[in-house]
């Protein structure tokens, strides 16, 4: 029996949660629309919010839909911007900051996706 798959899901149909560095609204992931391996979602950081140095067992990826910002890949530093993607292997410590005077807004992908325990 195929699981049940939503194929497309629109961002205001995603879920949404404030997480440590911004608003995350969830659109392709196993608990939205039934992804096997894959979580993507678009993040809002604000002006001055950050995601603290963390790292996890997933290889993430961002590109950046607006903004501006500033972050650290392992000892990588790395200016955020408009149409920039990022990628960041599994294990690697990772901080991102909003630096601008606008939301930083971007598309996150992790595999695979995180699960809530």
């Amino acid at each position: 029996m195929k699981k049940d798959i939503k194929y497309s899901v629109e961002v205001k149909d995603g879920y949404a949660f404030k997480g440590v560095g911004g608003l995350v609204i969830r659109t392709i992931h196993p608990e939205v629309n039934g992804s096997d391996q894959l979580g993507m979602g678009v993040v809002y950081m604000y002006p001055g919010e950050e995601l603290p140095p963390h790292s996890h067992f997933n290889e993430e990826a961002y590109f950046i839909l607006s903004g501006e910002g500033y972050m650290t890949v392992d000892d990588e530093e790395i200016e955020l911007k408009k149409n920039l993607s990022v990628y960041m292997p599994a294990e690697s410590v990772h901080y991102t900051k909003n630096t601008g005077n606008e939301p930083l807004i971007f598309i996150c992908a992790l595999s695979p996706a995180p699960i809530a325990k």
